[in-house]
């Protein structure tokens, strides 16, 4: 009988131990887009390319081509020109892939700023793939898109 209980407490902690695992992973991802987010709002574009890995690529806000590279000095340059945002995520959703690799989407609500001063309220898409490098996840690739009002 001592056996069987044994048994039966070891059967439950190997299941319960992947997802308190995943749990934490969940919340270190959750932390790092908040951060890169408030990263963006406060133009501490040094603090933003941490998390940004090396082959980073993605599309931006202005539906443009697909851009590669993290360039602090061209973010820089584009905030003095008076482009800024002040944008917070809602309804994150992450899943974890493996323990280096994670998958989140979520909707940014906000306001941009472009140069000369024009202002856009709104919702926007978000996703992005992350990788753990040295303990940071860190953006791989990413997606932002305007997030169309549904008509039914």
């Amino acid at each position: 009988m001592k056996q069987l209980k044994t048994i039966v407490l070891l059967a439950i902690l190997c299941v319960m131990v992947p997802k308190t695992s995943a749990v934490a992973q969940e919340a270190e991802v959750r932390n790092a887009i908040v951060e890169s987010l408030a990263a963006w709002r406060s133009a501490d574009f040094q603090k933003l390319g941490t998390f940004y890995d090396a082959r980073v690529r993605g599309y931006m806000l202005d539906g443009g081509m697909l851009l590669t590279g993290y360039n602090a000095a061209a973010l820089e340059a584009s905030v003095s020109t008076g482009f800024a945002f002040s944008l917070e995520p809602r309804d994150i959703d992450i899943v974890i892939i493996s323990p280096e690799v994670a998958a989140s989407v979520a909707i940014v609500e906000g306001t941009i700023t472009l140069p000369g001063g024009a202002t856009q309220e709104g919702s926007w898409r978000y996703s992005e793939t992350r990788v753990k490098e040295g303990g940071v996840w860190k953006v791989l690739q990413y997606h932002f898109s305007p997030l169309a009002q549904a008509e039914f």
